[in-house]
């Protein structure tokens, strides 16, 4: 079954662009976001303008993850008909349609993540800064 499974992820990248090694690398990066404002968000003791912007982070970081899931949804189905191809030993292809689809909303979730992680990077320095005005 490695063998088959190999094959259409091969086909996957080589034929559709489609990475799933990208994908999951995505996913956990976005989960590594999610957890650290999810630890932020359980220390309440920061201002309320500082638990504003925890909370807006939460939720688009939340949003993200709905995202995304609806991308391995997509990513699933595009394996499920090749792995079918291949063990029927038909040479089934993707539609081109969806294969656009998914990659351009890809690129957008990519993208959006990197900005997650940035908000949450400058997140910490504006804790620094509350921090410093208590002290």
């Amino acid at each position: 079954m490695q063998k088959e499974e190999f094959e259409v992820n091969k086909r996957l990248l080589t034929e559709y662009g489609v990475s799933m090694t990208l994908l999951k690398e995505l996913d956990e990066s976005l989960h590594a976001v999610q957890e650290f404002v999810q630890y932020l968000g359980t220390n309440q003791y920061y201002s309320d303008a500082v638990n504003k912007k925890i909370f807006l982070l939460t939720l688009d970081v939340d949003t993200l993850i709905l995202r995304l899931q609806a991308l391995h949804l997509q990513a699933a189905r595009f394996q499920d008909t090749l792995f079918t191809a291949v063990l029927s030993k038909k040479k089934t292809g993707l539609e081109a349609n969806a294969v656009t689809a998914y990659k351009t909303e890809f690129a957008v979730v990519m993208n959006d993540v990197g900005l997650l992680h940035k908000r949450a990077l400058e997140l910490t320095q504006d804790i620094r800064m509350d921090y410093s005005r208590k002290l």
